[in-house]
């Protein structure tokens, strides 16, 4: 499906009030699960349908109500808003087909993100149902909607600024943010982010400070995954089998974020996995074979037009593996950015110190 069929647009989403059935399924068991979900809801509905794509099979039916509705599998609770990309989808309930096409659609929304180096946040994605078609029973269609990353990030560098620096570095750093948005110009992002991390580097000399501050604006790694990391730990008894396994590990979803994880003397070195791993393989230019190993949209971007950022913001990266090693390990440790593509290498490989707490 081409890009330019997707007539995307930006919005704002409101904070709702939910009720939900949370289920591990098919699509075509959405219907069903909606039926259980308005039988109990009710009078107390104030809105269409949505659907939450948790990946893995795992999905909420959601209805919008007035007040909170407890019963049985059925709770409530506040879906989050923020910025979302979005565009319109046509199914029919129940068809495994439909089922395929909307996973068609959403690939499409991913592949259009990573070509307009738009960031996406580690929000699950969302159906919005907008209303069905009487000339076709069955039919509907819906809002798909794709949560953003960047006013997350903002918020997070804010806070980490504050928290680390004090208000003053804080109001320094982040001068011309508000005038960001996921819809900003990409040249007009790589700009902000380049200054950014000058201003930051002037303000605080100490590199260990400025990894602690950058580091706590990085995705926030899927719970399920570090649930099931840190079970597995438990349940091979030690780090040395630990890591063989990891070595196998087929990932979150079949896509594992790392890669070539071993271990020396108190540390451990972690690759993090290219975003487009065919394009890394078989790109043969330096510029291209490093922007598709990035994960983030500002530097792969950056890279591409032969622009200069300071490493400094390469401890993103680090801060995504520092809460699955603290997890595992039961303690916080001190993660460090070892190489990555900002400084020219073709991998960004992380360092885990074992014994050597934050």
């Amino acid at each position: 499906m081409a890009n330019d069929q997707l007539n995307v647009h930006w919005k704002t989403v409101d904070d709702t009030l939910v009720a939900t059935i949370r289920f591990q399924g098919k699509y075509e068991e959405i219907g069903d699960y909606f039926t259980k979900l308005e039988d109990v809801v009710g009078p107390h509905t104030d809105g269409g349908r949505i659907v939450i794509y948790r990946g893995g099979g795992t999905m909420e039916v959601c209805l919008p109500v007035r007040e909170p509705v407890e019963s049985g599998e059925v709770t409530s609770r506040v879906l989050e808003g923020g910025e979302v990309l979005c565009t319109t989808f046509r199914g029919t309930y129940g068809s495994e087909e439909s089922g395929k096409e909307l996973g068609t659609r959403f690939g499409a929304m991913w592949q259009y993100t990573i070509e307009h180096h738009i960031g996406v946040s580690e929000a699950p994605w969302r159906e919005v149902h907008l209303g069905d078609d009487p000339e076709n029973p069955g039919a509907y269609t819906s809002e798909l909607q794709v949560p953003m990353l960047l006013p997350k990030w903002l918020e997070r560098f804010d806070e980490s600024l504050g928290q680390f620096a004090g208000d003053e570095v804080r109001r320094d750093v982040l001068a011309g943010s508000e005038s960001l948005t996921p819809a900003s110009d990409t040249d007009e992002k790589i700009a902000w982010v380049k200054g950014a991390m000058e201003r930051l580097d002037a303000a605080v000399p100490d590199p260990d400070t400025r990894r602690e501050i950058v580091c706590r604006c990085a995705h926030i790694y899927p719970a399920a995954q570090i649930e099931k990391l840190k079970s597995k730990y438990e349940e091979l008894g030690g780090l040395e089998p630990f890591m063989a396994w990891l070595k196998e590990d087929p990932g979150y979803e079949g896509a594992p974020y790392y890669r070539d994880p071993e271990r020396a003397d108190g540390v451990i070195f972690i690759d993090k996995a290219p975003q487009q791993g065919e394009k890394f393989k078989e790109a043969t230019e330096p510029a291209v074979k490093r922007a598709a190993a990035c994960h983030c949209p500002i530097i792969k971007a950056t890279i591409l037009r032969g622009e200069e950022v300071s490493p400094t913001f390469c401890n993103c990266g680090a801060g995504w593996f520092k809460p699955l090693w603290e997890a595992i390990l039961g303690h916080p440790v001190k993660v460090t950015c070892e190489e990555s593509v900002l400084q020219g290498h073709d991998r960004c490989k992380f360092a885990i110190y074992l014994n050597e707490k934050s």
